[in-house]
This record gives C-alpha cells, sequence and structure tokens, in this order.
C-alpha cells in the first residue's frame, strides 16, 4: 500500500509550522556587508602595484615557472625575422618531454 500526501506551502510558513527562526533579515544584512568590503577592496586595488610587489613570490610559484618554460620553447621553434633563410635549429633533446611532463 501506497500513501502519497503533497504539502503544498511556502518556506516561510513551513519555516513557521517548524519553529525555524527567520533569518531573512540577517541573510539581507551579511550580503549587504559582503558588497561593502568586495567594493572597499575594488576601489583601492592597484593591478601594477600588486604585481610589482609579489614579483618574487611570483618567480617561485610553479605555474609561473611552467609559463616561463613553454615561452622559451615556443621562442627557440619559432625562427626569427633574421633567420628566415637560414635552416631551423632543431630544438634540444627532452625539452618538450619535460615541458609536456611539467604539465601533469
Amino acid at each position: 500500500m501506497q500513501i502519497k500526501i503533497e504539502i503544498d506551502v511556502k518556506p516561510e510558513e513551513l519555516r513557521r509550522f517548524l519553529g525555524l527562526p527567520d533569518v531573512a533579515g540577517l541573510q539581507d544584512d551579511v550580503v549587504q556587508f559582503l558588497r561593502d568590503k568586495v567594493g572597499q577592496v575594488n576601489e583601492n586595488f592597484n593591478p601594477a602595484e600588486f604585481v610589482k610587489g609579489n614579483l618574487e613570490t611570483l618567480k617561485q610559484s610553479t605555474a609561473f615557472k611552467r609559463l616561463m618554460t613553454r615561452i622559451n620553447l615556443a621562442a627557440e621553434d619559432t625562427p626569427s625575422e633574421s633567420s628566415k633563410g637560414s635552416p631551423r635549429r632543431a630544438p634540444r633533446r627532452g625539452a618538450r618531454k619535460r615541458a609536456a611532463n611539467d604539465g601533469d
């Protein structure tokens, strides 16, 4: 035997029925507080100063090192303007393999 009961109530009615507190005002206050804080940070944020102040930390990061390795490999594979007529030099042995393993 199956019995189905369907109750159609609004969230506020269910909260009141279960005796839970109404936190809508508190939620609005928290959201407004977070908006104010994010707005203050945005107003005072200078990307150039941030990078300049954290450059050493950035250079030590693994992601930055991988990026620089890939840029260097791409630069080696791309012929420069002055060497268009000369033969292309072969890439270093194992350089691509190391770069591919860095991404894992």
